[in-house]
């Protein structure tokens, strides 16, 4: 894979291009962007054409060095990787153990280090050492969700990437790719993704997550000719994906959403849903503008409720008899 096979973000990719062709490569780098944003692969094809022999402005894939990269053996290329929740300072100690040998077959030695945020008080403070007198053959590279986390003066020691949010066009088209999806089913999950590639994947992958899609729009369809007693006993709904509630909720959240859109306007392009636009019309017949808003205000102080730990089981019954009393 190189800088060709990334889509929509053109704007980065020519200015890391031109860091390459520059041959002015910093000592470190922090990879900036929320999870499935596509820092891995944005900056995987950064360091590979960092230790390439071609020393172009991307990886040639041909090369000995872009072959071993690829298959995850190159000698000069470290990564730090923690199954635990943080990074302690004993795997930057590791790192910089290493650090102190030259580069086995090439002028360079990139470290890779996942998660960056999540490096402990003490791993920060061991890491800036380094970044304060790296070897001029070692090339940093942090991977953050967020900076929030990392102190200022990790910070002020390195050149920050920061990676934007595609438009559900773009992500429609490597969700098309990858997964050989339908243009419409690939534009459904971009649009739910909320700008992250990673995230669309992932959700147009999970046959459980498409079924909790339709289960949540068919429970819609039922509420609607629902009593109010019969509302309440949907409840065993939600109970049995308790452990999905939130997902289940924003479901439930985005198709009232494109209820409104239709019952407001009618614009489709605004719809997220888009491969269920029919539903959709007919059941946004059944309710005034003002019940749907009602109902979508429902569902979002139930959200709230829940994570103020209320009690389940009445936040629920509470939430389905509103809804069901908004038709």
């Amino acid at each position: 894979m190189n800088f060709s096979d990334i889509i929509g973000q053109s704007t980065l990719v020519n200015y890391l291009k031109t860091i390459l062709s520059s041959g002015k490569i910093a000592h470190s780098y922090i990879f900036i962007g929320p999870r499935g944003i596509g820092k891995k692969t944005i900056s995987n094809i950064f360091a590979k054409a960092l230790v390439c022999y071609e020393k172009k402005q991307e990886p040639c894939n041909i090369c000995q060095s872009c072959r071993q990269f690829e298959s995850g053996n190159h000698p000069d290329v470290y990564r730090v990787i923690s199954d635990k929740k943080t990074i302690g300072v004993d795997s930057i100690r590791d790192m910089q153990s290493d650090i102190k040998i030259k580069p086995f077959q090439g002028d360079r030695k990139i470290y890779i280090i996942d998660k960056a945020d999540t490096m402990t008080v003490q791993a920060q403070n061991a890491l800036l050492k380094t970044l304060e007198e790296p070897p001029k053959y070692a090339v940093i590279i942090l991977l953050a969700d967020n900076t929030s986390s990392l102190l200022p003066t990790v910070l002020s020691r390195c050149q920050l990437i920061k990676i934007p949010r595609l438009s559900p066009t773009h992500i429609a088209k490597i969700v098309e790719k990858k997964l050989g999806v339908s243009q419409e089913q690939a534009l459904v999950y971009a649009k739910l993704s909320e700008g992250l590639p990673g995230k669309a994947l992932e959700l147009a992958g999970s046959q459980e997550y498409q079924q909790l899609r339709e289960d949540v729009l068919n429970l819609i369809e039922r509420l609607i000719h629902a009593s109010a007693l019969e509302a309440m006993e949907y409840a065993h709904f939600f109970e049995e994906r308790r452990e999905k509630v939130d997902d289940t909720l924003d479901l439930l959240e985005l198709w009232l959403r494109d209820m409104l859109v239709c019952k407001e306007n009618g614009e489709t392009e605004l719809i997220i849903n888009m491969d269920r636009i029919s539903i959709i019309k007919s059941l946004s017949k059944n309710f005034t503008t003002r019940a749907i808003r009602d109902m979508i205000e429902k569902v979002t102080a139930t959200k709230k409720m829940l994570k103020s730990h209320a009690n389940f089981q009445l936040a629920i019954e509470n939430m389905l008899v509103n809804i069901r009393g908004s038709g």
